[in-house]
């Protein structure tokens, strides 16, 4: 039985890419990005995207195709997935730990209702005279399960959340669940695995992976995308790294500290990865890298 897609999960450093990237060597498919902060043409290092020469001689997918300051949604990278199928005949791996771009496919879309514009402004309007602090707060007493799984630094979606709660009257995690074991009839059949790790093992990838990002150039990245005039509350603004680095280099703390907040903060990020990807993914096997690879081979 051949599936229509190969989906591969799991927290950052647990050697996803290397798996799709074996996968692809023995079989026809082709790698397509599903990590929210690689679909952005900035922040290379930073996001441990693959270069654009390795996208071009690799024929790797939906790497770097939004323009900064452009942002991307779920539903416009669901969009350009189903528009990108119909025109090949390749078995789509997908790869990354973005959880939402996956359910996006597996899943029907979340149906949350349109939000009222009087209700963005308000949120908005919160948002600016109290701060994420509050906000976050706030959703804490509402939504208990967004918390677990959300940084008190990401604004978007603590924004989202909020204006999901007041128009509604209901969580957007509630809204979230109504969908979880509808099937969406795009990818009738899939082989779906969750890398599995050894947490002291996949931290010191993680610490490892962000001390290479240092030798690699990543300060000398961060200082041009700074240089870009933008709205400081895109997604990319939000990127693990960029706000200790970017304390770093205007002298506020030392160049250790900068590098161990990095790499608590990605360490910390993992965590809520796996957290996702353990209540949410149910129809997926959750697997150790040797496991995961000889049952994606034995399904297609």
């Amino acid at each position: 039985m051949t599936p229509n897609a190969i989906f591969i999960g799991g927290p950052t450093s647990s050697n996803k890419t290397r798996l799709a990237n074996e996968i692809k060597a023995e079989t026809s498919g082709m790698v397509v990005n599903a990590d929210s902060m690689q679909v952005y043409d900035q922040l290379e290092i930073l996001t441990n995207k693959p270069n654009l020469k390795q996208i071009t001689k690799d024929n790797l997918k939906l790497f770097g195709f939004i323009e900064y300051p452009n942002i991307c949604s779920v539903g416009l990278w669901n969009k350009k997935v189903k528009s990108m199928m119909i025109q090949t005949k390749s078995t789509p791996i997908f790869v990354g730990g973005t959880g939402l771009y996956f359910d996006s496919l597996v899943n029907e879309l979340s149906s949350i209702p349109k939000i009222p514009k009087t209700i963005k402004n308000e949120v908005n309007e919160l948002h600016l005279s109290h701060g994420n602090e509050f906000l976050y707060k706030k959703l804490s007493l509402l939504d208990s399960e967004f918390i677990q799984r959300t940084s008190s630094n990401d604004t978007q979606r603590i924004i989202r959340a909020m204006e999901v709660y007041y128009a509604t009257g209901k969580s957007i995690s509630y809204w979230q669940k109504q969908v979880t074991d509808k099937k969406n009839s795009f990818f009738n059949k899939y082989v779906y695995v969750i890398l599995k790790t050894e947490r002291e093992s996949l931290y010191k990838r993680i610490n490892e992976r962000c001390t290479k990002m240092l030798k690699d150039g990543v300060l000398d990245e961060i200082k041009t995308f700074l240089k870009i005039k933008s709205k400081i509350d895109h997604p990319l603004h939000k990127a693990i790294g960029l706000r200790s680095l970017e304390k770093y280099l205007k002298g506020k703390i030392s160049l250790e500290d900068s590098l161990e907040i990095f790499r608590r903060d990605t360490r910390r990020y993992a965590k809520r990865q796996i957290t996702w990807f353990k209540n949410r993914a149910k129809n997926a096997k959750h697997l150790e890298f040797k496991e995961a690879k000889t049952y994606i081979l034995d399904n297609i």
